[in-house]
């Protein structure tokens, strides 16, 4: 990622970005819930092409924000990959790195994420967990019934607080 002019480090432009997604939140979510009810709009296509343009402009190694402060939804299908490449059993992966949260999913026991290392490279990226693989989840899947999803992550990933601008300005 080239920082733009006005900022020292990628920390610096992405702070920026989260400040003003914080201080839109409220203008954003109303235009994400007025997207939810405009049918002809090909949402897919708007949102995809918002993914491509924000994630133009972001690394996720400067930012990690996803990794640090969200739990993704571990699969079955992910327990299987993840403990075949810890050479772990199943039962011995989820005992040692999984809990059920509120919604009857298994997620990581502590945050961030055990396989972040320092340095915001995954460990396990080769085998991520799908959630981990889709996250923002801005270009695949019916959007309209990922509108709540991206006010949520509003608050963790400065790509999508950066979709949404375009959006804004694409709608306008």
């Amino acid at each position: 990622m080239t920082v733009p002019q006005g900022f020292c480090t990628p920390n610096d432009y992405i702070s920026e970005i989260m400040n003003r997604g914080n201080r839109n939140k409220k203008k954003y979510t109303a235009f994400l819930r007025g997207l939810k009810k405009k049918k002809k709009l090909p949402l897919e296509y708007l949102f995809k092409e918002a993914h491509q343009t924000a994630f133009k402009q972001i690394n996720c190694l400067d930012c990690a924000m996803c990794c640090t402060g969200l739990g993704p939804r571990i699969t079955n299908r992910d327990i299987s990959g993840l403990s075949r490449r810890e050479r772990l059993k199943p039962a011995i992966f989820i005992k040692q790195f999984l809990r059920i949260d509120e919604d009857g999913d298994y997620v990581f026991k502590t945050m961030p994420c055990p396989f972040l290392g320092q340095d915001n490279y995954c460990s396990i990226y080769e085998d991520k967990p799908e959630a981990c693989s889709n996250y923002p989840h801005m270009n695949h899947g019916r959007q309209s019934g990922r509108i709540d999803s991206h006010i949520e992550n509003l608050l963790y990933c400065p790509a999508v607080v950066l979709g949404v601008e375009f959006l804004m300005e694409e709608l306008s």
